[in-house]
């Protein structure tokens, strides 16, 4: 599941990579992230199913989040369609600029979910 969830990642983040500095940033940050979760879910996997209200598991569960709303809100910022199929991978960010504010919220929010998972590893 782990490997799924990090190939779709790629494959969302690939047409990114001759971008603007908001979306280099959404790119990096999202990485990050990607990264934070995998580690803390290979650490965490077996306390976390045997006891899923910890509060490492919360966090991790948070991150996720986080991380899909970070790729939705670059999906909506780019103007491509938010679609369980990846995105074209030579598709061409075209910046919808009414929606830059809540990229850098996504973008802040990634941040520090990437911040407090890398605090408990």
């Amino acid at each position: 599941m782990r490997m799924f969830t990090t190939l779709l990642i790629v494959i969302a983040l690939l047409p990114m990579v001759a971008c603007s500095p908001v979306e280099n940033q959404a790119r990096d940050t999202a990485a990050a992230l990607s990264g934070s979760i995998i580690a803390a879910q290979t650490k965490y996997q077996a306390s976390c199913a045997a006891d899923p209200g910890q509060e490492i598991c919360q966090v991790i569960n948070r991150g996720v989040s986080g991380e899909s709303a970070l790729l939705t809100a670059v999906e909506t910022y780019c103007g491509w369609a938010a679609t369980l199929a990846p995105p074209d991978p030579s598709a061409k960010c075209v910046p919808v600029k009414s929606t830059q504010a809540a990229l850098q919220a996504a973008i802040a929010n990634a941040a520090e979910m990437t911040l407090q998972i890398k605090g408990a590893l």
